[in-house]
């Protein structure tokens, strides 16, 4: 029998991430046909991605007026077909911000992560991913799942309990599926002045720090552009001069520049200077720099926790 728990959910995830009722679900299969979905050995019913997004389909015809006895049995083509002469995106989107985790949840899945990565089965790493960025919002992956994770894999490291390499298989398995978040960014229009730029100092190759605060923005609805680790500061005036952006978000760690904290100072000094004073250079992680030479700049801010910037991207988002 087919594998069922790789990249398949249950009935109760499924109506979160349809906004369909577990009882629509099961009168659209019994009445309609619409989605007959595998079962499993005990009964239950589990849904495969392709069934979940034919669901996602039919509920956004189904609220504009299409009666679902007449679209029920309808190609995932010929609804998405249906939607275009509307003029409404056919494009769906797994992810639903209404799964809640409890506290135990989260425990219980930050030590299955470590467990799975200690027996190096990074297979399972993978799929737990897969689940989490489907089922989670890209603010509570942030700062529930991935940046205690990895504050957890780094001591291990340092402890000798696990290995370099370990590190590097959860690291790059991480950026693989939160690269979802990242990247769709460029594909969508932006209004440069409300762009927020992503990028770490020169020679700063660690970049979840940066990676995360994308999470943030996603979530709070707010246009950023990733730009990767490693900028040297007059080519990032040079950037946020072709891109027109008014705030540019810096991430350091403690080890920028080996802890050089008048490099580091040096660096936004640098930044400061070569671009417009109505641009807002933002700070953040727990580099070292003297924050006494900068703190009276009108156009420097220093966030210390992804809390921080948390909060002030609330203030300036969107509405969800």
């Amino acid at each position: 029998m087919k594998d069922r728990e790789m990249n398949q959910y249950n009935i109760q995830i499924v109506s979160n991430l349809t906004g369909l009722s577990v009882h629509t679900l099961r009168a659209w299969e019994k009445r309609y046909q619409a989605i007959i979905p595998e079962r499993t050995d005990n009964g239950r019913r589990v849904y495969s991605e392709k069934e979940i997004e034919k669901l996602q389909l039919l509920q956004k015809l189904c609220s504009i007026g299409h009666s679902i006895s007449h679209i029920a049995n309808k190609t995932t083509l010929e609804l998405r077909n249906m939607l275009s002469t509307h003029g409404i995106s056919d494009e769906v989107e797994f992810n639903s911000y209404n799964v809640s985790t409890s506290p135990e949840q989260t425990e219980k899945t930050l030590r299955n992560l470590m467990l799975a990565l200690e027996a190096n089965k990074p297979e399972i790493l993978s799929h737990e991913f897969y689940n989490l960025k489907m089922t989670m919002s890209p603010k509570d992956l942030a700062l529930d799942i991935v940046a205690p994770l990895l504050r957890k894999v780094g001591q291990k490291v340092a402890h000798g309990e696990l290995t370099v390499a370990q590190e590097h298989v959860i690291s790059s398995i991480m950026k693989f599926h939160l690269g979802k978040f990242i990247y769709r960014g460029f594909e969508e229009k932006k209004e440069p002045a409300q762009t927020i730029m992503l990028t770490t100092p020169e020679a700063e190759y660690h970049e979840f720090g940066i990676i995360l605060a994308a999470l943030l923005c996603s979530y709070h609805k707010k246009s950023f552009f990733y730009l990767g680790p490693n900028m040297p500061a007059k080519a990032l005036a040079q950037a946020i001069d072709a891109i027109g952006s008014k705030e540019v978000l810096v991430g350091t760690t403690m080890h920028t520049y080996d802890g050089n904290r008048a490099q580091l100072t040096q660096y936004f000094e640098e930044v400061l200077s070569f671009t417009p004073s109505d641009v807002n250079i933002i700070a953040g992680g727990d580099g070292i720099f003297d924050s006494g030479r900068l703190q009276f700049r009108p156009n420097f801010t220093y966030f210390s926790s992804l809390d921080e910037l948390d909060k002030y991207l609330a203030q300036k988002a969107l509405p969800h």
